[in-house]
C-alpha cells in the first residue's frame, strides 16, 4: 500500500513557480527545490517525475492563475472596453515588482524555445489570453464602444503582443519608464479605436 503524501502539491508547486520565476529553469537546481520547498528528493521524483516534470506542473499552474484571473477581469459586467483598458493599466503596475517578479511565461518564451512541451503550454497560455481580448473587443464593438472599421482580432493580438513584451523588458531594473510609455500607447490605440 502506498504511503501518503506528506506534502501540500498545491504549496509545492506556488513555491516551485516563485523559485522559476526568479532563477529560470536552468538556474534552479533540484537540491534548490528540495531546500526551499521542503519536499524529499524522492517525492519530487515520484509526484513530478523530475526537475522538468515539477517546471511543466508549476509554468501551467501559473499559465491558468495568471490568465484566469485576466479573463475574469475582461468579462466583467459594465463596459467591455473599460475592462480592457483596466487591465491595460494594470500593467503599469510591473515596474515596482521586477526584476525579482517577472512573468514566468514570458521567461519560458525565451529559456525553453528547444523544448516543445514548455512551448506548447505558453503558446495555450498567450492564445487563451488573446482570445479573452478578442472577445472583450468583440462585445464593445456590439455595444457600439469601438468604431465598425476596427478588426477585434488585429487589436487583440497587438495587444497581447506588447503585454508580453512588457513581461520581458520588466526583467530590466530601468524598465518603469519603459512600461509606463508602452501602457500609454496601448490606452492611445484603444481610445483612437473608440466609437
Amino acid at each position: 500500500m502506498a504511503r501518503p503524501r506528506s506534502f501540500d502539491a498545491t504549496k509545492v508547486l506556488d513555491g516551485a513557480v516563485d523559485m522559476f520565476r526568479e532563477r529560470g529553469y536552468e538556474g534552479t537546481s533540484v537540491p534548490d527545490l528540495i531546500a526551499q520547498l521542503g519536499i524529499c528528493r524522492q517525492s519530487l521524483y515520484n509526484t513530478f517525475g523530475d526537475k522538468r516534470g515539477l517546471y511543466l506542473e508549476a509554468l501551467a499552474s501559473y499559465g491558468r492563475r495568471e490568465v484566469d484571473a485576466k479573463l475574469a477581469l475582461l468579462q466583467a459586467e459594465g463596459s467591455p472596453l473599460e475592462n480592457v483598458r483596466t487591465l491595460i493599466r494594470g500593467f503599469a503596475a510591473l515596474a515596482p515588482t521586477c526584476p525579482t517578479g517577472g512573468c514566468l511565461t514570458v521567461t519560458a518564451m525565451v529559456e525553453t524555445r528547444d523544448d516543445a512541451e514548455a512551448l506548447a503550454a505558453v503558446e495555450e497560455q498567450v492564445a487563451r489570453f488573446e482570445n479573452g481580448f478578442r472577445s472583450a473587443l468583440e462585445r464593445a464593438q456590439q455595444q457600439g464602444e469601438l468604431k465598425a472599421e476596427v478588426r477585434p482580432e488585429r487589436l487583440a493580438r497587438s495587444l497581447t503582443t506588447t503585454c508580453y513584451g512588457l513581461g520581458l523588458l520588466s526583467r530590466l531594473p530601468s524598465s518603469a519608464a519603459r512600461i509606463g510609455d508602452a501602457v500609454a500607447v496601448m490606452l492611445d490605440l484603444l481610445d483612437d479605436a473608440a466609437a
